[in-house]
């Protein structure tokens, strides 16, 4: 296995050869990077997923929300607006997110931040620079658009670009696609204004804080923050009369996941549970019916009594199909919310606010023209 997956690393060479060119074109002005008249930030990574981009947007957005009031940002969640590709569904172009919207429409990341965020504009679309310029026209009283997943998406000139990367696979021990998980070469993270190592332990120690910092190396004008994420109490997908249902020891789980990462989920729930059934597929899945009448099979023929069905929060924007939730509704099935929490909150705070204040000094918002 390991001398074919060499084999890959020809055409690695020359993926990273094409992204460097590219790279080149816009950082000598061949191809043009717009600027916008209002806050852009730019929520991202060097490699394919796992890294934990939506938590962080939602994360974003609680602070900047918590921040407006006292910090004179004025940035409300009716001034906001989240622009994302929309991964994985089934419609193309510009789409701006309702209250009839499925994840079908709009994908599930972007249906996931719809049902937190009712008063966050979300939006989706392929070309970054279209999208914003189709929300200002919607509404110009926006102040502030979050592109998720747009750190390659060089069109778009952002205010302020978070790099994020993964504490178990950072980007400074990965390779380029299809050898190893990188979109682009390791020296694409000068870019970034902030960088966010994820899915740090929480018992992190300093040391290893500092070893990971020498190898990142940043520039001057980058700062390093680290964050982890914190698990919340199930909540019922289908049936909030399940709300009091608790796990022990004694409980079985049966898994079902498709994201880029489980591992860390399902190890969290090892340690609650007395054993955890895994059902895993790829990042953004859409279930058909055959495999959730399989996995209510596997469910339905554990013999404990005391068994649930657990999923992600992204997972379960993709389980409100009128056909899986037949199969489903009548089931004891959760997701578990997470949010992330960046250590030293008050640096990033203040950097963040830093960044902004800068970019606000030469922002005519009253100006804005489409």
């Amino acid at each position: 296995m390991k001398n074919a997956k060499f084999l890959l690393y020809p055409f690695s060479f020359f993926y990273q050869m094409i992204v460097f060119v590219r790279n080149i074109m816009f950082d000598s002005g061949i191809l043009r990077s717009q600027k916008f008249p209002i806050w852009t930030i730019s929520v991202g990574n060097l490699s394919v997923g796992g890294t934990g981009k939506s938590p962080h947007i939602e994360y974003l957005i609680r602070l900047l929300g918590s921040l407006s009031s006292y910090k004179n940002l004025h940035i409300t969640p009716e001034h906001t607006a989240i622009l994302s590709r929309g991964y994985g569904r089934n419609t193309s172009g510009y789409l701006l997110a309702s209250e009839n919207s499925t994840a079908q429409e709009i994908g599930d990341e972007p249906m996931q931040m719809r049902m937190k965020f009712k008063d966050v504009h979300i939006a989706v679309d392929e070309k970054r620079a279209h999208g914003i310029k189709k929300l200002l026209e919607m509404n110009k009283d926006i102040n502030l658009v979050l592109l998720d997943d747009a750190y390659q998406h060089r069109y778009v000139k952002p205010s302020l670009s978070i790099l994020l990367t993964n504490f178990y696979q950072p980007f400074y021990e990965d390779s380029m696609m299809p050898f190893g998980t990188l979109r682009e070469p390791v020296g694409g993270y000068r870019r970034a204004d902030i960088i966010i190592v994820t899915r740090t332990p929480h018992d992190i120690l300093d040391v290893e804080r500092k070893m990971i910092m020498k190898k990142i190396n940043p520039f001057p004008h980058q700062k390093v923050f680290f964050s982890s994420v914190v698990y919340h109490d199930m909540t019922p997908v289908y049936d909030v009369a399940l709300l009091d249902r608790k796990v022990t020891k004694d409980t079985s789980i049966v898994l079902l996941t498709g994201i880029a990462n489980a591992n860390d989920f399902r190890k969290h729930l090892q340690k609650n549970a007395k054993e955890v059934v895994h059902i895993s597929y790829p990042d953004h899945h859409w279930y058909s019916l055959v495999e959730i009448m399989k996995m209510v099979d596997i469910f339905n023929n554990l013999s404990n009594p005391d068994k649930i069905i657990v999923t992600t929060e992204k997972d379960a924007a993709r389980l409100h199909q009128s056909s899986i939730r037949e199969q489903l509704e009548k089931l004891p099935v959760f997701y578990t919310p997470i949010q992330v929490k960046v250590k030293d909150e008050d640096a990033f705070e203040a950097d963040i606010v830093r960044q902004l204040g800068s970019y606000q000094l030469y922002k005519p918002i009253q100006k804005i023209k489409v």
